[in-house]
């Protein structure tokens, strides 16, 4: 909502300042927790850095005279005393009230953090006391003043000057945006002299303030990032003024409801009657700009992203440069009227107002062959003169009422630009006009504008990593339309085959195999050290081969249950293929929630309803459910009174309990409003389908042995594997007995939030074949073959399933 209110004879439109999030604040919090790794680096790896720049500091004051090193010490300390005080007696009289409540919640969460952590920071990462012999004004007992100094080097003193400063620097870090950059810089100094003062006066390692400040300064970024603030932007009058003093008398000026990523628009109207189209870039889209091309430089690699500019002013001036030069080449770009300074530490730039509207506006049968030729004509003038605009897609291309096309917005051009860059420009424009007029009419105007060997040059460009976040969200809705603008550059200019260039610096499959092998590593190197490899090295290696099968037996189960849990007839072999890429991801996710999003995806793509194959699953996991349970009861039937010794059930009364809390919770649930919409808008039609699911499963005999018949396939053979594991080793448990104890140490190891159950599982296999009288050494070598064999080797043909089904897209 915005309101109209003159300024200086300007009618000026000012939006509200409604509490927002901004990406400085996210910088400033990723840069803090940079600062804070940096801090924990240093601590953990750099021993002797603490005493060594201790050392130094101090011997570095000790060529002063003793006065004078004793008020430069009463100075920070008076500074550290006056300064915050100062900026609290600021904010009140300014009655910054909110600011000055985020601040102080900054500092008391901090300081609670300091608290918490204090072993960890203070006395984890002193220095130990070496010997030291310290200058004379630091322990001189004729001094005029008592400093209270420790003497010790490596004394893990200074804890509470280091809560005052952590207290402040997490103020600070809430109060930053709101200061000019000088009293910015001041800040910084002081809290730089706090520290060093600090370290002089407690003797205190440096290596904790470096933990301290980081970890402070994060909080504050992070509670002014969830609070929000108002927005930080130029005020409407501000333009106003930085336009006047440029020259340009405003009658009218309203912000522009239009497509400007990067920069705050305004339509402006002169006194004589002239408009004006505005771009104001204040830190917030600087910031913004930095988050973007960080992102991409780890990313992406080859997309031709320059280095983020040296000052928001330096980047206003290339985008000015580029929009001349383009101009003078004899591109139709409006004609840029002013850049200026606004208030506060911002920049805008004025450019004349062109009558019409970005094609993205214009509807599709408007857009005719002579319109879009004209465009790439542009474009190759661009091309000729190695300009890259950068950002070509349909909303900064404007149609002018004579119906002539006009190129706006050169934020992320580049002079003498790269072959890559110049790609990277046809294959935008190519792919955003495509999504509106399609595939073949977007390749043909193209090739006429501006010849078939750049198009065919730029095909390889065809793929979402080169192309802005909004086509590539028009590409989305529009499923195969790379593919087919690839097929369509092929059949127009003859290039018998399109290489994609690999642009992914990196790729998603790539970060969960590394998170994957990395979370295998951490749970599997301290199990290893329980290990007694001797006896492992015993084991009779003949079972081996049976161990394997039995473990390849679980996912021919696993497949059968999902093809027995829906209607549809769903192929054997793929689904096998499934269950290996599902136990991959399912090794990097808790609670197998990334196998059941692999296999309802499968089913998906083999034409199942979504709904339905959301069912499926859900009654694949109640079937294997029914299974465990009825063969953990039998196996506790069957194995008498031993089977109480490990599986113990909870009282009557926590049974009551807890479910007077379930009806509790789903009473109070179904009397809210949102909770009867969310019932009848969700639940029900989820609950009706798979009920119908659930008739057409029952009602197929088939379908019900494949679901049952593939849960009790799965559950006995990983028995058989734990079974055919303990054989190795000289057994000593019957086959009942080790059912009980898979089935009770699947089901906690179910309960566990680590991938798999990790840690859990093998905890609970092996105290329960301990309490039924085996030895330690044989269980835990047996376990550990046997999560071997079902846990961890599955994940190579895992990796290799899950590539082969994308490569199928059957995923």
């Amino acid at each position: 909502m915005a309101t109209l209110v003159e300024h200086h004879d300007v009618v000026v439109e000012e939006p509200e300042r409604a509490l927002v999030r901004h990406p400085s604040d996210l910088l400033r919090l990723i840069l803090a927790l940079v600062f804070t790794g940096l801090g924990f680096l240093l601590a953990t790896t750099l021993n002797n850095l603490s005493e060594a720049v201790t050392i130094e500091v101090i011997e570095g004051f000790d060529g002063l005279p003793n006065p004078v090193v004793v008020v430069l010490i009463l100075g920070v300390g008076l500074l550290s005393f006056f300064l915050p005080i100062g900026i609290l007696a600021y904010l009140v009289v300014k009655r910054y009230w909110r600011r000055l409540i985020l601040g102080i919640l900054s500092s008391a969460i901090a300081i609670a953090v300091l608290a918490g952590i204090e072993n960890f920071l203070v006395t984890r990462f002193a220095s130990p006391e070496i010997d030291f012999i310290p200058p004379d004004w630091i322990c001189n007992p004729n001094l005029p003043f008592d400093l209270g100094l420790s003497c010790v080097v490596g004394d893990a003193g200074g804890v509470s000057s280091l809560i005052a400063i952590t207290g402040f620097v997490a103020f600070f870090a809430t109060v930053a945006p709101r200061m000019s950059r000088r009293w910015r810089r001041f800040t910084w100094i002081t809290i730089l002299v706090l520290a060093v003062g600090r370290m002089i006066d407690s003797l205190a390692p440096p290596i904790d303030e470096f933990l301290a400040i980081g970890i402070a300064y994060a909080i504050g970024a992070a509670v002014i990032l969830i609070a929000g603030e108002p927005d930080r932007r130029p005020r409407s009058h501000h333009v106003v003024t930085a336009l006047s003093r440029s020259g340009l008398d405003l009658a009218e000026l309203k912000r522009a409801g239009v497509d400007a990523r990067g920069s705050t628009p305004y339509f402006a109207v002169q006194t004589d009657g002239d408009r004006l189209f505005v771009k104001v870039l204040s830190p917030e889209e600087r910031a913004a700009d930095i988050l973007f091309r960080m992102m991409r430089m780890f990313r992406l690699k080859g997309v031709g992203d320059e280095r983020p500019f040296s000052s928001l002013k330096r980047g206003v001036e290339h985008e000015a440069v580029v929009a001349l030069k383009a101009s003078a080449d004899g591109v139709r770009t409006p004609r840029l009227v002013a850049v200026s300074e606004v208030e506060p530490n911002s920049m805008l730039l004025a450019y004349e107002m062109i009558d019409g509207r970005s094609l993205d506006e214009i509807p599709a049968d408007q857009l005719t062959d002579e319109i879009l030729q004209k465009i790439w004509a542009k474009v190759a003038m661009l091309r000729e003169r190695r300009t890259a605009h950068r950002d070509l897609r349909l909303a900064n291309v404007f149609l002018a009422s004579d119906g002539e096309p006009w190129l706006i917005d050169f934020g992320f051009a580049e002079l003498a630009a790269t072959d890559g860059q110049l790609r990277s420009d046809v294959a935008e424009l190519l792919m955003s006009t495509a999504t509106v007029i399609g595939a073949e009419r977007a390749v043909a105007n193209a090739v006429a504008g501006i010849g078939p060997e750049a198009v065919a040059d730029a095909a390889s460009r065809i793929q979402p990593p080169a192309l802005s976040g909004a086509t590539r969200e028009a590409v989305k809705k529009q499923k195969g339309l790379d593919q087919a603008v690839r097929d369509e550059i092929q059949r127009q200019t003859g290039v018998e085959q399109i290489e994609l260039e690999d642009l992914e610096r990196v790729k998603s499959r790539t970060v969960l195999m590394v998170l994957g092998f990395a979370l295998a590593m951490y749970f599997l190197i301290p199990q290893l050290t329980q290990v007694d490899f001797g006896a492992v090295l015993d084991a009779d290696w003949a079972w081996a081969p049976v161990i394997l099968l039995a473990s390849f037996f679980t996912y021919v189960g696993a497949a059968y249950n999902v093809m027995g849990s829906v209607p549809e007839r769903v192929p054997l072999v793929p689904t096998v293929s499934t269950q290996f890429a599902g136990s991959f991801i399912n090794r990097i996710s808790p609670v197998k929630v990334g196998g059941m999003a692999t296999n309802v995806r499968y089913l998906q793509k083999n034409g199942v309803e979504v709904s339905v194959a959301v069912a499926g699953i859900g009654i694949g996991t109640v079937s294997t459910m029914v299974v465990h349970m009825t063969l953990l009861i039998l196996s506790i039937v069957f194995l008498g009174q031993n089977a109480g010794d490990f599986i113990k059930l909870p009282s009557g009364s926590t049974l009551l309990y807890v479910l007077v809390i379930v009806f509790t919770v789903g009473a109070v649930i179904g009397f809210l409003p949102v909770g009867r919409r969310l019932f009848k808008k969700t639940v029900w039609p989820t609950l009706r389908k798979s009920g119908r699911g659930l008739a057409q499963v029952a009602g197929s005999p088939a379908k019900a042995l494949m679901l049952f018949g593939g849960a009790l396939l799965m559950i006995t053979s990983y028995i058989a594997a734990l079974w055919f594991s303990l054989e190795a080793f000289g057994g000593g448990l019957g086959v009942v007995a080790v059912a009980l104890v898979f089935l009770g140490g699947q089901a906690l190891g179910n309960l566990a939030p680590t991938p798999g159950g990790i840690g859990a599982t093998e905890a609970a296999l092996i105290a329960a074949m301990t309490v039924l009288g085996l030895d330690s050494t044989t269980a835990v070598a047996a376990t550990f073959l046997y999560r071997i064999a079902t846990f961890w080797l599955p994940v190579l043909p895992g990796v290799y399933a899950l590539r082969r089904l994308e490569a199928r897209e059957l995923l």
